[in-house]
């Protein structure tokens, strides 16, 4: 194991956060993805399959390299992946038809996700275990940061860059701000052995018996399942109903998430976890239900209100309960399945959602996320130990 600093708020947290937030920036500049595929000569079907290509690709990719990134080695894939990751951005010039695109996405999901695994891995490691919570609330705050920053700003900086690929491309120059934050990166001291540096088949599957984690992986894809229908459709529905800029819906959400996280991350640490993800997952599928009746920006702003106080617990909540259930040797492991249930989600999400829309409306779609977030109630019950807050 690395050798953990004391507290939470330790020059490696910060970096890593840092490192995190860089690499979202060039996530989130696809909010208008869709709407740039409409623009070239693909037919409108394969839209939400090059949508979720670049999650199949992390989806795929994120269960094969994530048994061999450990938190002595991540450095060294840290650096790798952030310079594929650059060029895998500036493959957008030049994709202009479905096969080169898909192959785009597929490059830069697999990029990505060898990023995200070695981020990952490195910062489970220096969680204080009574600080869950509050640490993966603060991370995710960094990580939708920019979905507050990039929407609003995406339109004037494709305008001023000759379009969305211009955006593209000075996103990929603010990875380049990841490499020197890396160098400053202690390496970490001690040897370490075979068993240490990666796990078996056995005891993966070992891992993933525990009724307990398999049911938290499967609520955390059922909640980002939903989160896409509204992150890649949500500008659609806007433009429909006559909003101006709905970009501003995705800002509202994320900065009442980060909000939420940032007042309230130590406070998950303390109560029930198990209590306040059903109920989180209720406010989520009621929220949903709700998209149906709205008519007007007043409506429309109000449930980007209530969408983000949602997802502001429920997603701390969900890695901190995961985290503390986990055996400690697991719990890199398993932050990183929770990865990959959102890279499922990012899949299932805009692929199953885009044959929705196209075959029966928005609304439809907004319903079918209400009653699938319902379907992670169940799953909560399975979830036993660790649900009582810390010291009782």
């Amino acid at each position: 194991m690395m050798k953990r600093q004391e507290g939470l708020f330790n020059f490696e947290f910060i970096a890593l956060n840092a490192i995190t937030f860089f690499t979202y920036c060039n996530i989130a500049v696809f909010f208008q993805f869709h709407h740039y595929l409409e623009t070239l000569p693909i037919p409108s079907e394969w839209n939400g399959f090059l949508i979720a290509s670049f999650s199949f690709a992390a989806l795929v990719v994120r269960p094969i390299v994530s048994p061999f990134i450990t938190s002595r080695n991540s450095k060294r894939w840290m650096f790798i992946s952030c310079c594929l990751l650059v060029g895998s951005l500036t493959l957008y010039d030049f994709s202009t038809d479905f096969w080169s695109m898909t192959i785009t996405r597929l490059i830069h999901g697999a990029t990505y996700v060898v990023m995200g695994t070695a981020v990952i891995s490195r910062i489970v490691a220096i969680i204080p275990k009574d600080r869950s919570s509050q640490a993966f609330g603060l991370l995710s705050v960094v990580s939708l940061l920019p979905y507050a920053l990039v929407p609003p700003l995406l339109q004037p900086l494709s305008d001023y860059f000759g379009g969305f690929n211009g955006a593209l491309n000075i996103s990929a120059l603010v990875m380049l701000i990841n490499l020197p934050i890396m160098a400053l990166l202690k390496d970490p001291e001690g040897a370490v052995s075979q068993k240490e540096d990666h796990f078996s088949v056995r005891e993966i599957v070992s891992n993933l018996r525990d009724p307990q984690i398999g049911s938290l992986l499967l609520i955390n894809m059922v909640v980002w399942t939903c989160f896409t229908t509204i992150f890649f459709f949500i500008k659609g529905f806007g433009d429909r109903i006559d909003i101006p800029n709905p970009g501003w819906f995705l800002t509202i959400s994320t900065v009442t998430e980060m909000a939420v996280r940032v007042l309230a991350g130590n406070f998950f640490d303390r109560v029930n976890k198990k209590l306040l993800l059903q109920l989180s997952l209720l406010w989520l599928a009621v929220s949903y239900f709700l998209m149906g009746i709205v008519t007007g920006p007043t409506t429309f702003y109000a449930l980007g209100l209530l969408l983000g106080l949602g997802w502001g617990v429920v997603l701390p909540v969900i890695n901190g309960f995961l985290f503390d259930v986990s055996e400690p040797r697991f719990r890199a492991l398993n932050a990183n399945l929770a990865a990959e249930m959102f890279q499922a989600g990012f899949t299932l999400g805009p692929f199953l959602g885009g044959m929705i829309l196209i075959s029966y409306g928005y609304i439809p779609l907004f319903l079918v996320s209400g009653l699938v977030s319902l379907l992670g109630l169940p799953l909560t019950l399975r979830s036993t130990k660790g649900s009582e807050p810390i010291g009782h």
